[in-house]
Formats: C-alpha cells, structure tokens, sequence
C-alpha cells in the first residue's frame, strides 16, 4: 500500500472537509455548503462520501479528492497536502529528499546580493540611493525588497566574489561576470545599475535585474539564462505575494518591478510584475495553482495594449483559428482560462506606479471595473480591422470565435455572441447560420430541447474509484519519461484527467520541470522512485506511427473518462437520496443543469474528433 492509499484508508473526505468548512451539512446522501472558494449566496459545494470526493456546482465548477481540497485551501502542493493529510491520519511518510537547493549558484548569488547591498548604502551608491528616493523607494522599501547597487567601475564585484573564493567556471556560469578573450573572467556584467535580486517562488536569489541610472538603453538587463533562472518561469515578487494571492483569490500582474514594490508598500499585496515580457504558460500556471482570477494591468497606449494582445496570443491561444495545421480547440479543455482572466489598461496615470502612489482610490476601482478578457479583445481587435470592409469583419469572426467558444458560461458565450454580431452589423441569426452554429450551444432553442442530465441508471466507470494503481495514467506517464517527442508535448497532457493524485503530482514535476531530471529532483521519495519506475519499464515494439496512435488514444481515453465522471457525479447530485426531502434549490438546481449541458458538448466534441 502506498502513502497516499494509507492517508485515504484511514481519513474521510467529510472530516477533512469539515475542519475547514464548518457550515458543511448532510443533505439526504451528500453534504452541503457554500463553497469556500468563492463567494455565493445558494450552497453549491457537494462533498460525495461514497466517492470520497467533492465538487462545486457554482462559479468555481471544480471537483477532486481530499488531496486537491487541501492544495487548493492550504495554497501547497501536493507534497504540502500529503504531510498535512499524514499528520491528521497518524502517517509516517519518508523523509523529503535532497532536493536540488544545493546548486552553488545560489550561494553564489546570495554573496552577490550582499555586495550590491553594500554598494547600496556606501558612499560610492549615492546616485542610486538618490533615484530610488526620486522613485518613491524610502529606506524601507529598499530593505524589504533588497534593492542594490552594481558599481560602474566594472570590477569589484569579480574580486569580491574571488576573494571569496568562488571559482571561474562558477562565476562564468552565474551570468554576473563576462568573459574575456583568453576564457576567463574579465569584468563584471552589471555596471552602474540600480539592482533587483529576482527571487524564486520559494524565496531563492536566482538572478538579478539591473536598472540603468543615467537614462542610456538598454534600460534594465537581466541576468543570462543559468541552470537557477529562467525569467520566462518566474515573476517577480511571488514569494512575496503568494500568501495574499492564495487569501484574496486573485493575482494582478503589472509590467515593471517599480510597479509591484509600490503596490505592495500600500497594501495590494497580491501583486507580482512578469519581468517585461508577455506572460508565459510556465508563470500562468504558478498563478493559477494560486488564484482564482489573473488580471493583467498595463498601460493604456499602443504599446502596452499590443503586450496584451501579444499576451493573450502567445499564452491562452486564444485569437486566431488555425495554428501548426490544426484548429485551436484545445482551449475548450481549459474552460476556465478565459473566463478567469480580467484586463485593466491605465488611463490615469503613466503606469501602475505613479497611480498607485498618486491616487490608490483610483487604483481600487481600477481593478475592481477590470473587464473580461473577451470583452477587451473585441474591441482592441475591432479596432485594429476594418470594419467597414467585408474582409475585416470575416478577419474579426474567425479570431474571435474560438474565444466566444472557449467560454465556458452559456450565457456569457450567447452575451459576447451578440455582441461580436452587433459589432459586425448583422442579426445574431444571420450570424449563427453563418458560422454554422444552429446545433450549437448558443441556439436558445436547441438548448431547450436537449435531454436532462442522465439519471445514471448504470455504473459508470469513477475518476475517484480507489485503486493502487492505474494503468492508463501510468502509460501516459512511462510515454513522458521515455520519449523526448512526448515529453516535448507535456503541457498537453490535463492533470484534471489523472485519477491518483501521487500520478497528477508526478506529472505536474514533469511540466515544471520540463526534464526526467529536474522532475526527479522536484519529487520526494516514492514519488520519485515512482517517475524513475516509469523510465525503465518496457515498452511493446512499436514504430513513431503507432507509437504517436497509443499517445493520442491515451489521452482520449482519460478526456473521455473525466467527462463521463463529471456526468455520474451530477447524476448523483439529483439522485432522490442525494437531496433528502427538501426540495432542492432552484439556482441549485440550475447550475447542475448548466454544468450537465456544458460537459455533453464536450463529450459531443470528443466523439466527434475520434470520429474525424
């Protein structure tokens, strides 16, 4: 027996759940709540004890076991949840393994860090003592936030870090020197910079940013890739912020490090910045393993909305139809990225920083009036077409379509639907017929003719099911770990479709870490004993057809399976001996309607693919 089958043999779901919701009420079979993820009026938080599982049929519209309720209240991982979850059910788990903390480029830069601290407050850091105080940055705040100076005289670092007896091939490897002609260290990298230490979300120094003090470009410069910093799976200040994100359920992104540091000395805590470039998948998933809703905050000119443009393009996929020969469907298994994602543009101010520190009133309703991403990319992407021709309106219904379809909301979908045919000057109708989307889930008609939910007159297979093992997730997983053209493929891959949380937390490592090793090395004990399992078993021969067949049917398999789960878990939510003799809530009642119609589409979609 594993760990997490000895947690789950010896703990209830419902008494997990209950000492942290205390208003979690029987009701006929199940337990009731209001969910304690967002704010709601009607109960819709379901605790299922024959399944060992819950689910919110509101505004969250998630679900899982014991494991994910604790990530997700507790703001941890699932190695965070396992040892909670042990130490309620008297579980001895093996000691955390060695994870990589020791690579000597931490120690390195903390020693850095020190230097430029130094610098900061001697006689020699005068000039950037003096912009840090133009910028509004007291004493304070430089303390709290580390703030440096790199001395321009080019050198003093490399000697200082010598002196310490750190070696050339260390301090060529930490990007903080550069190399001369002859291969070895010739002079420092930062020169006259106000410094920024960029720490990890675990609070490790993995880089600096430099400011130039004089005006000159480039304007900041980072350190170099290196084994500890990679800028694109970082954001800055979310060590700091992560506990305020997980407490408010929102995370705001601004564009520049003077943004967050003013946001957080007046309180808005839960602000991080994304380091100067478009947000990657990598950072959207650190906040959203935190966060309920990302709103990015930018600045209101040409420049600032076309980072946003670029933002949503590159990360959430979101506009245009057709990319590497195929349509961009997979958003439809991501239902809640769109919708849980806000934009703000800065009208008041040059940037979050002067508008902060200027007018913090304004800056609260800013974020409180945040728009819809879809909405904002209706207008900003009007605005960039004709729409006075033929050609632009049909460029503005082919990149806006899979948005208005990826919303998981029916009636947002039917709201933005209207409006996208408003702005291209045609009947809604016209436009349905146009794009073929009579059988669709925006028809209010069609809607009204479509079966209830099944009522579940035979078993269907439960993604909860315990089991100690599970083949198809374990495949997925071997697949991942022998073969590069699959492990490249990984973000594909929804954790939401794995049934054992030791599973979904091995292939979480695997899409952070993005290598065999650096997920060996993120894992503890049997997790990774696990994933290096997974990399040695054999596999049937098969050439890159048939293996790349087995891949795609696997997840197909699991898609499959986690929708029909989803469809007995509602099943069992109007079953008679769910809900008791009380009548249920009509908007109760509603939201289970509506999460039934929205997972019989995707389960149409799915066929429909396999068909193709």
């Amino acid at each position: 027996m594993t760990t997490v089958d000895d947690i789950r043999a010896r703990l209830d779901i419902v008494d997990v759940v209950s000492g942290y919701v205390p208003d979690l009420k029987r009701t006929g079979k199940n337990y009731h709540a209001r969910c304690p993820f967002h704010q709601e009026r009607t109960p819709s938080f379901v605790v299922f004890p024959d399944t060992q599982n819950w689910r919110c049929f509101g505004g969250c519209a998630t679900g899982g076991d014991m494991f994910s309720f604790v990530m997700r209240t507790e703001n941890t991982d699932f190695t965070g949840a396992m040892r909670l979850l042990a130490a309620q059910a008297g579980v001895r788990i093996e000691e955390r393994r060695e994870r990589n903390d020791d690579d000597p480029l931490y120690g390195l830069n903390d020693a850095a860090q020190q230097f430029f601290k130094q610098s900061f407050i001697a006689e020699r850091g005068a000039q950037a003592r003096a912009y840090a105080e133009g910028r509004h940055i007291g004493e304070d705040a430089a303390a709290r936030f580390g703030i440096g100076y790199a001395p321009s005289t080019g050198g003093e670092l490399l000697r200082s870090l010598g002196a310490l007896g750190f070696n050339d091939d260390l301090l060529l490897r930490s990007g903080l020197v550069l190399r001369g002609d002859d291969g070895t260290p010739s002079r420092d990298m930062f020169r006259g910079r106000l410094m920024f230490p960029l720490r990890d979300v675990d609070g490790r120094i993995a880089g600096f940013a430099g400011r130039s003090l004089d005006g000159s470009d480039p304007k900041y410069i980072n350190t170099p890739q290196t084994s500890v910093f990679d800028k694109g799976r970082m954001l800055y200040a979310l060590d700091r912020a992560r506990e305020a994100i997980g407490a408010e359920g929102e995370a705001v992104v601004v564009e520049g490090y003077m943004d967050v540091i003013a946001a957080h000395e007046h309180g808005y805590r839960n602000v991080v910045a994304s380091m100067g470039t478009a947000l990657t998948e990598t950072q959207v998933a650190l906040l959203k393993a935190r966060a309920q809703r990302i709103v990015l905050a930018l600045d209101a000119d040409a420049a600032g909305q076309e980072a946003m443009l670029q933002s949503l393009r590159t990360t959430w996929e979101l506009v245009g139809s057709v990319a590497a020969g195929r349509r961009r469907t997979e958003v439809l298994n991501r239902p809640d990225d769109i919708s849980s994602l806000r934009i703000v543009l800065i009208t008041e101010g040059k940037d979050p920083d002067e508008l902060i520190r200027n007018d913090p009133a304004q800056w609260q309703r800013l974020l409180a009036d945040a728009v819809p991403a879809v909405e904002f990319l209706i207008h900003a992407e009007a605005s960039r077409l004709d729409m006075g021709s033929a050609q632009g309106k049909s460029a503005l219904v082919e990149r806006l379509l899979p948005v208005v379809f990826a919303v998981p909301n029916w009636a947002d979908q039917e709201r933005y639907f209207s409006r996208l045919a408003e702005i291209v000057g045609v009947p809604v109708a016209t436009l349905e017929a146009a794009v073929g989307r009579l059988q669709g889930p925006l028809h209010s008609q069609q809607r009204a003719r479509r079966p209830a939910p099944e009522a579940g007159n035979r078993e269907l297979e439960s993604v909860f099911t315990v089991a100690e093992h599970d083949p198809l997730e374990e495949r997925v997983l071997t697949l991942l770990a022998q073969d590069p053209e699959f492990m490249a493929q990984v973000e594909e891959v929804d954790p939401d479709t794995f049934v054992r949380p030791e599973n979904r937390a091995v292939l979480f490592a695997l899409r952070d870490a993005g290598t065999m090793e650096g997920a060996i090395a993120q894992l503890d004990g049997q997790l990774a004993d696990r994933l290096v399992r997974h990399s040695l078993e054999a596999l049937p021969p098969a050439d890159r057809k048939q293996r790349t067949e087995e891949w795609t049917g696997c997840l197909r398999r699991l898609e499959e399976r986690r929708l029909r789960n989803l469809k007995a878990q509602e099943a069992a939510a109007f079953s008679s001996d769910a809900v008791g003799d009380a009548p249920a809530d009509p908007e109760y009642v509603q939201a289970v309607q509506r999460q039934a119609l929205e997972v019989n589409e995707r389960l149409r979609d799915l066929f429909t693919k396999g068909v193709d």
